[in-house]
């Protein structure tokens, strides 16, 4: 499998002397790290390790096309909507993969009812990492924010639940399960 140069993307939508840079980059690191700690302890093979790396590290390339003052982003987009975005220019630079990724790393999943019950300004539907690798980046991604001050701070465990919890018991559920499977 080819290797993706994820920082000529990066660089392509997110200039390395711009603030939001300053925000990114941290985040996507640190969430690669971690997923890919997890993928080497859970034995996974050396095209898995790559396309975690790359995924991880583009997740969250969505965000310039959402209006956010604290990320320095001047889209239109609310910020959950990064990652539709993401997964349109994922796939414009001809990364279907890596598109899915960015589409649906929800933390543990959202269901279609799910989203209707909390206003969210998504499609209703189901949205929920599938693959072993889309669960390891979307797990990672709990522990660290992009919030200014905190990019380098990992959340604990209970506090990473706590992002969960008002999605009810499917998703501490399945919090717990992932917390079995893959640790911290």
């Amino acid at each position: 499998m080819p290797h993706v140069d994820y920082f000529a993307i990066i660089h392509k939508f997110i200039p390395p002397d711009s603030y939001t840079y300053r925000l990114y980059l941290p985040h996507v690191a640190a969430v690669t790290a971690m997923s890919i700690r997890i993928a080497r302890r859970l034995g996974l093979d050396e095209a898995q390790l790559q396309f975690i790396e790359e995924a991880a590290m583009l997740h969250d390339i969505g965000i310039v096309e959402v209006k956010s003052e604290w990320l320095h982003c001047t889209g239109t987009l609310p910020y959950i909507g990064h990652m539709e975005a993401g997964r349109k220019i994922l796939e414009a630079e001809g990364l279907p993969r890596h598109a899915r990724v960015a589409a649906e790393h929800i933390g543990v999943g959202i269901t279609r009812e799910e989203i209707l019950a909390l206003g969210l300004p998504l499609e209703p539907r189901d949205i929920f990492p599938a693959t072993v690798e889309e669960q390891i980046i979307s797990w990672s991604d709990l522990f660290f924010s992009k919030v200014p001050g905190s990019v380098w701070y990992q959340r604990s465990v209970a506090e990473a639940r706590d992002l969960v919890v008002r999605f009810g018991d499917r998703a501490v559920c399945t919090f717990a399960a992932w917390l079995e499977k893959f640790g911290v």
